[in-house]
């Protein structure tokens, strides 16, 4: 793959943030990269879903089944690929290998915000439980009944507690004797699938953790502290901007108060997604505009449709690194999850500066923690064969179909897809021939540089799905994004804020004190 001189990318890593600073500049380049990318495959909707091999009025409207990019791959190629055990032993990794400038609180972010849509059914693989889009499901549930359930029914807030001085969530159980059944408080009976939680999500947890959790949107939003500290800084920020507009609205109702801040939170979040996640994953870090309006008029602006492939590339298994802190303070992975007793005990701050200034792992092949890709129960698939069964069972194209697809050059050696020695031949012995590389291990083998985060396909792919289901959100259209539905305060909030570190100071008793970067 083509590669920058180091020398220039240098040059360019300083001049990109200055120039990028001019606001003519930086609206004009990110409308040309957002369309770039947005047309980088044909638009949706694609003739195809999981729901069968063929077009049919299902596969066109029925959006329980994930999308998918691409026909499935020819029985007899997807039958001679390798056994599922040698992939899986690509992704494990040796030594841990550090990201350039990626942080351990970017790494809980993109799981905190793809967990929200990207939610494979437990039943069918074929099918997902997922609204489609960034509705900050999160903190306000999958339907309007379980928002309910959530909602204080009082001046437009959520359902909160203060723990010394500081407001969280509410607790989900009954409180109970160490040891004895945990039970769903009444106010939350139908919130989630109570087995489901207390058996699977807290299977394993010590029991001394399970009293704490939080009653949030998701089944996950507990599962590791990321969840817990994103979910606890966005409840707060409801809130606050919930006070707000009630001051300044004493007429209004809780419904209208609640519905006009969701409607805030929301595009709150829309806009950290274009202007600092998607900033980071991009080259050189562009600070990309949220540009307003761009969909309207555009081919891309088609409904939400989350595809099968969005949902495997952004296993992003090898961005969670071995420890998080250093000495006696350090956290191994088991200390990630199912903890909210540490969030309370160490603040939300603390552990948000924490994760700001430790270093994710490399996206890549043989960097994926031994604890994701080895069994912890020998009738247990781990989590990174899961995926790869996932992948099997789609029966996904090859990855230079996907590189044609999204108007990439094929490649015709793997030493054009990796510079490293050992890992070209590992591939070579495996797949013979770099057509028959399978899609979800090349966008993971693809070598980058240090100015970028992935590869070229996996940074293609994001970029299309990201831009073409963010910006396609209906709080974005011309004529819904205006005063009537934010209110003037409420697009003044909007537009002072481009980065998470600003609602994190919003909600802090040190506002300067806060500190939250996706960069490290």
């Amino acid at each position: 793959m083509f590669k920058l001189p180091t020398l220039l990318t240098r040059v360019l890593d300083q001049v990109v943030e200055p120039v990028g600073s001019i606001q003519p500049i930086r609206r004009t380049v990110s409308r040309v990269a957002i369309n770039h990318y947005a047309y980088s495959a044909a638009p949706r909707p694609r003739p195809l879903s999981m729901a069968a091999d063929y077009s049919s009025w299902l596969s066109l409207n029925d959006r329980s089944y994930s999308g998918r990019h691409l026909p499935p791959a020819d029985p007899v190629a997807h039958a001679a690929l390798p056994a599922e055990a040698a992939v899986t032993a690509l992704f494990r990794r040796e030594r841990e290998i550090p990201s350039s400038d990626t942080s351990v609180l970017f790494m809980f972010f993109a799981q905190w915000f793809t967990d929200s849509f990207l939610r494979t059914s437990r039943e069918d693989f074929r099918k997902n439980t997922s609204n489609h889009e960034i509705d900050l499901c999160q903190i306000y549930g999958l339907t309007e009944a379980k928002t309910c359930l959530l909602r204080s029914l009082q001046g437009g807030r959520l359902k909160s507690q203060i723990i010394d001085g500081e407001e969280y969530p509410a607790f989900l159980f009954k409180p109970r004797q160490p040891g004895a059944p945990m039970v769903f408080k009444d106010e939350f009976v139908g919130l989630h699938d109570e087995d489901f939680i207390t058996q699977v999500i807290l299977g394993d947890a010590p029991d001394e953790r399970k009293d704490s959790v939080f009653a949030v949107g998701l089944e996950h939003g507990n599962s590791t502290i990321g969840n817990t500290i994103l979910n606890i800084v966005f409840l707060r920020e409801h809130n606050r901007v919930a006070g707000v507009l009630q001051l300044e609205h004493p007429d209004w109702d809780d419904e209208r108060l609640f519905q006009t801040t969701r409607n805030i939170l929301i595009v709150l979040l829309l806009k950290l997604v274009v202007e600092e996640y998607i900033k980071h994953i991009a080259p050189f870090d562009f600070p990309v505009e949220m540009v307003p309006f761009i969909a309207d008029g555009e081919r891309w602006n088609r409904s939400n449709w989350i595809a099968i492939e969005f949902n495997l590339l952004y296993r992003w298994h090898s961005l969670v690194p071995d420890f998080l802190g250093n000495g006696s303070d350090r956290l191994d992975p088991g200390n990630f999850r199912n903890n909210n007793p540490l969030v309370m005990s160490l603040g939300v701050e603390a552990l948000i500066r924490q994760c700001s200034q430790q270093r994710a792992g490399k996206i890549g092949l043989c960097n994926t923690p031994t604890f994701l890709t080895d069994r912890w129960h020998p009738d247990l698939p781990s989590v990174q064969e899961r995926s790869i069964s996932l992948m099997r069972n789609a029966r996904l194209r090859s990855y230079n179909d996907y590189r044609e697809a999204f108007n990439l050059k094929r490649l015709t050696r793997f030493d054009q897809l990796t510079s490293d020695t050992k890992l070209c031949e590992r591939l070579q012995a495996i797949y013979k021939d770099i057509d028959q590389l399978e899609w979800y291990v090349g966008i993971f083998a693809e070598d980058y540089g240090e100015f970028q985060m992935m590869g070229e396909l996996m940074t293609t792919m994001v970029a299309y799905d990201a831009f073409t289901q963010a910006l396609t959100n209906p709080l974005l259209a011309r004529h819904v994004f205006n005063e009537a539905t934010f209110t003037k305060t409420g697009l003044e909030l909007i537009e002072a804020t481009d980065c998470f570190q600003q609602i994190l100071a919003r909600n802090s008793g040190s506002p300067s004190a806060a500190y939250a970067s996706f960069s490290c």
